[in-house]
């Protein structure tokens, strides 16, 4: 078992789906918090779910919606990196002067939609303003 995992031990079928959870050994919530936690990756997924965007793009749109805190370069920098390393996010950089670097959702990037989108069904309810407390 890596370092930092949890180990799942809960019944053999989830309460939720009614999956075999047997064979699994590291609680799928926990996963999902590993691999997209944060503050960030979650919504650079959704910005490149309306196609490649440039570095740049990716942080001005992470303006809208994030309380317009900006994102510094050295932290939107890591999360790209972290989606590109768990097969997310795919990075092409362009043989050009200036430098051309876009990113885009892998297949696996793009199966994370349906998951997102129920997300951003619950949130059009107000209820993550309400719990947050934001008005």
């Amino acid at each position: 078992m890596q370092e930092g995992s949890v180990s799942f031990s809960g019944p053999t079928a989830s309460l939720l789906t009614g999956l075999d959870m047997s064979h699994i050994r590291l609680c799928p919530a926990i996963a999902f918090n590993q691999i997209v936690g944060g503050r960030y990756k979650l919504h650079i997924l959704c910005v490149l779910n309306r196609g490649p965007h440039r570095y740049g793009e990716i942080g001005r749109s992470l303006l809208k919606g994030g309380l317009g805190k900006p994102i510094t370069p050295r932290i939107l920098s890591r999360e790209l990196k972290e989606l590109e390393q768990r097969g997310l996010v795919d990075r092409k950089a362009y043989p050009v002067v200036p430098r051309k670097v876009e990113y885009s959702l892998t297949d696996r990037g793009r199966a994370l939609l349906p998951i997102l989108g129920e997300i951003i069904r619950w949130g059009a309810t107000g209820a993550h303003e309400q719990i947050l407390g934001i008005t």
